[in-house]
């Protein structure tokens, strides 16, 4: 009785994506964080958040953009909440758009995604440069060469979560 009420289709679905923030963090802290073109290391976890709420909705995006955000946030280092708050937002925004707004294309989930990882440059640069003055044109610079440098990562991102959304997990 007490396992009619669990939908065990969304909980199989909810490990599964669990188990992509993980692969994703993985590739991110062991793979991406030691590899740095002209002094700059990628960071495309803010498209793993929009690919969840991209293609599961809001609700999903805000749930796995938290989880993303604190083990991002963990990982990171630093003791800011910059991810825990950021990613959550990211995966709401994508999933309200592509419920309302948009498709489900690759074309809008670049858009999408590029805009979220240029906003996540932002944040984390913000406090570089107003806490400690730094040169404004290399901040800027750096966090250009970020953007471009995570880029090319979104279309893996977008093949995967869209793999993973299309899964039959009924049985």
């Amino acid at each position: 009785m007490l396992l009619d009420l669990i939908n065990l289709q969304k909980v199989r679905r909810a490990f599964v994506y669990f188990g992509f923030i993980l692969a994703a963090l993985l590739v991110q802290n062991s793979i991406l964080d030691k590899i740095e073109i002209l002094g700059v290391k990628a960071m495309f976890l803010p498209a793993v958040a929009a690919v969840i709420g991209f293609f599961e909705g809001g609700v999903w995006g805000v749930v796995f953009g938290l989880v993303l955000g604190l083990f991002c946030d963990i990982g990171m280092g630093e003791s800011t909440v910059l991810f825990t708050v950021f990613m959550p937002l990211i995966g709401f925004a994508a999933g309200v758009l592509t419920t309302f707004f948009l498709t489900k294309r690759l074309f809008a989930f670049f858009i999408i995604s590029f805009t979220a990882i240029i906003i996540g440059a932002f944040l984390q640069l913000f406090g570089v440069l107003v806490i400690s003055g730094a040169d404004p044109v290399r901040v800027l610079l750096t966090g250009g060469l970020q953007v471009l440098w995570s880029t090319p990562m979104i279309f893996p991102v977008y093949y995967s979560g869209k793999r993973l959304s299309e899964l039959d997990l009924s049985k």
